[in-house]
């Protein structure tokens, strides 16, 4: 109970979410349940790991989850109940739900990361898409001391990926303001020019990490450098280490080049794995429009990218089954996602908070 009460402090007087949610417009006629019990009771769902409307239907009928509404009645909230709220609850009102814990973000002072010790923070934004169930979805994860996830956004089907990333930075520059992220961390897909004219027009660099060389000319001519290091002058800067968290050993090769009108670093990355049994030899090649970046940091970056399909996709899907997605209309299925996507900000800032706490 003493878990319950904290969780129910932190959001009600930190995040201050009830009087948030309570603002929400409600089109119900004599509604006999709150619609703030309605959208906290999915709010909730990542908390205690619901993976399905049924099995929130079941814990709105546990005394001890009633005790957190003052409720009353036989549950708090039916799957029909939550089902019919979610088709026509407002979108643009749980937009900003999901955006507007920012100002807690920088309160807890987790919006910024260290690449390397001694190094300067930097915020970072992260752009990729997903396919849950029938939707395809393209998400803005904020990279800090947490992964804060900004935005969702449908793109509709395969392939139109790149639009919906771009008008998400956009409106995420409008948004952020100054706090608009320094670097943005994107796979190959976001290795064109357009779109790198687009993160430099708000002033931000990029970092794309590819498998192959083989997709851009630049990196095949990087990749010549490499293996004709000794016989050529173009200088090639080496560097290489050991990282005790992710158990390996990592070797880094960087050159310089240029791409879109843009100079660029080319980084070529080993590393060695000795406890894995599968895939102990890993390498990839990063090119980054940020010329203060060193090795170590070009590389800790290309890792970061993975935040956000471990600690987002993954964690949402862990935690409220959204590969299995609850609807086939759009609507009601991004209206959960982004609720779950507020949930999960929230729940990563208050175990900060508490490990902080723990802390000192």
């Amino acid at each position: 109970m003493k878990e319950v009460s904290i969780v129910g402090l932190f959001l009600k007087e930190q995040a201050h979410l009830i009087e948030k949610i309570s603002q929400f417009t409600d089109i119900r006629k004599n509604p006999q349940i709150k619609l703030n019990h309605i959208v906290l009771s999915v709010l909730l769902m990542p908390f205690y790991s619901v993976t399905s409307l049924l099995g929130l239907d079941r814990l709105s009928r546990k005394q001890t989850f009633k005790k957190l509404f003052g409720c009353t009645r036989k549950m708090v909230a039916s799957d029909s109940t939550v089902n019919r709220a979610l088709r026509w609850l407002d979108s643009k009102e749980v937009q900003e739900l999901q955006t507007s814990f920012l100002a807690l973000l920088e309160q807890q002072h987790l919006a910024k990361i260290q690449l390397a010790p001694d190094r300067p923070s930097r915020r970072i934004g992260i752009l990729d898409g997903s396919q849950m169930g029938q939707h395809h979805v393209v998400a803005f994860d904020l990279c800090g001391k947490i992964d804060y996830p900004l935005m969702v956004s449908n793109s509709h089907s395969r392939g139109k990926e790149l639009p919906v990333a771009k008008q998400m930075v956009e409106e995420a520059a409008q948004l952020l303001g100054d706090h608009f992220p320094e670097l943005f961390l994107l796979d190959s897909l976001y290795f064109n020019q357009p779109f790198f004219n687009c993160i430099r027009s708000h002033h931000a660099q990029l970092l794309i990490k590819s498998d192959e060389p083989s997709f851009r000319e630049v990196l095949v001519d990087a990749q010549f450098v490499f293996e004709n290091k000794k016989d050529l002058v173009v200088p090639v800067e080496e560097k290489h280490g050991f990282d005790p968290i992710r158990v390996c050993s990592w070797r880094i090769e960087k050159t310089s080049g240029e791409f879109a009108g843009y100079p660029i670093q080319i980084a070529h990355l080993l590393e060695d794995y000795p406890k894995r049994k599968k895939n102990q030899h890993q390498e990839c090649w990063i090119v980054t429009t940020d010329l203060t970046l060193l090795p170590e940091e070009i590389r800790e970056a290309a890792h970061l990218r993975w935040h956000i399909e471990n600690n987002n996709f993954k964690r949402l899907s862990h935690h409220t089954a959204t590969k299995r997605f609850y609807f086939k209309d759009t609507k009601p299925f991004f209206t959960m996602l982004r609720l779950f996507c507020t949930a999960i900000a929230l729940l990563c800032i208050l175990l900060q908070i508490l490990k902080r706490n723990e802390q000192n």
